[in-house]
């Protein structure tokens, strides 16, 4: 009896230490995981409303299948939320911005920013992307002519999905220029035919420690992430060029200036940069490049947050910039407006 007793004893001791054990782990990996969430967030890791925002736009639930067959998606109408850390509202007609009426006032501008998720502003107030920033410096310096930026850029699109908004959607709203986004998207694709939802995540619940491991946060240097983007874009340049030849017809048929724009914040991009310059002037179109502008800059200070390389109000500060300086050299700025490649 006594016996029994002892290994009953004995074993309800160990019950405990391994208890004891898992609870000091849980708590060390509870701890550890919002020490790796406020090194990423800030103060917003201790928010669960902002945390729950940290998502991608395909399982935002903002995304809905297209009218259009080869535009594909788009954004839903009436959108009040949040994404990444910042609010997202869209107008009546589905577009991050402004309501703006689909014919063209008089004495108006109109610039239509065609691009991906640089461009739709992910993790950006929408006053500090770069086109509401153009938009308020050219009304600002203007008296007689009023602008307007029309953003018509949604996360994920790809060449194929910006060359259809361009021609069936931002033809309808008369623009004087187009800027057509190169923003690193474009060649993601073409296997994806079709819109499939994506069911709605909460990453609140996800775990940031895997999440920066996982994404090669730690382990793999800019310098290799960088490499392997500029080979991966550079084996797709004939695809880009059958696409400048598209959009430089779009602009000749439409007397419509149209200004390609590769928008990144990686220096270590210039080359691929210059190819794709190269491409378009083959194609008779206007060219706007915002590497040079990163010269020198540590690539972390411009990112929304550091598991996540899209541009952040600072880099969009820099873009805006940029691309203004780019405009005004080459008098895109200037009405009237004619096709570079009607010339």
């Amino acid at each position: 009896m006594s016996e029994n007793s002892d290994k009953a004893g004995l074993f309800n001791g160990k019950g405990k230490d391994v208890l004891v054990i898992l609870g000091l782990i849980i708590i060390f990996s509870l701890l550890l995981e919002q020490t790796i969430r406020f090194y990423i967030f800030g103060s917003d890791s201790f928010s669960y409303q902002q945390m729950k925002s940290i998502k991608s736009a395909g399982r935002s639930g903002f995304l809905k299948e297209s009218e259009n067959d080869e535009i594909v998606y788009e954004l839903k109408p009436n959108i009040d939320s949040d994404l990444k850390l910042a609010s997202v509202k869209t107008n009546s007609l589905g577009l991050r911005d402004k309501e703006y009426s689909v014919q063209k006032p008089e004495n108006t501008f109109r610039v239509a920013v065609i691009g991906g998720s640089f461009t739709f502003g992910s993790g950006v107030e929408i006053e500090n992307t770069y086109h509401s920033r153009l938009e308020d410096r050219l009304n600002n310096e203007s008296e007689d002519l009023r602008y307007e930026f029309i953003n018509f850029g949604v996360s994920g699109y790809t060449m194929r999905n910006k060359l259809a908004t361009l021609k069936y959607k931002v033809l309808d709203y008369n623009p004087d220029l187009v800027l057509f986004v190169l923003d690193g998207s474009q060649f993601t694709d073409e296997e994806y035919r079709k819109f499939v939802p994506k069911p709605v995540k909460n990453h609140f619940f996800t775990s940031y420690v895997y999440t920066l491991i996982s994404k090669n946060k730690i382990f793999k240097s800019v310098e290799k992430r960088a490499s392997e983007f500029t080979q991966d874009q550079l084996d797709h340049l004939d695809n880009l060029n059958q696409a400048l030849t598209e959009i430089s017809e779009v602009s000749k048929d439409n007397s419509i200036s149209i200004c390609i724009v590769v928008l990144d914040h990686d220096y270590l991009h210039l080359e691929l940069a210059n190819k794709i310059e190269t491409l378009v002037e083959k194609n008779h179109l206007y060219f706007a490049n915002t590497i040079p502008a990163f010269k020198g800059t540590n690539f972390n200070d411009y990112t929304i947050y550091r598991v996540d390389f899209h541009p952040n109000a600072k880099a969009n500060k820099l873009f805006s910039e940029s691309i203004y300086n780019d405009l005004v050299k080459q008098s895109l700025l200037d009405k009237p407006q004619i096709s570079k490649a009607s010339n």
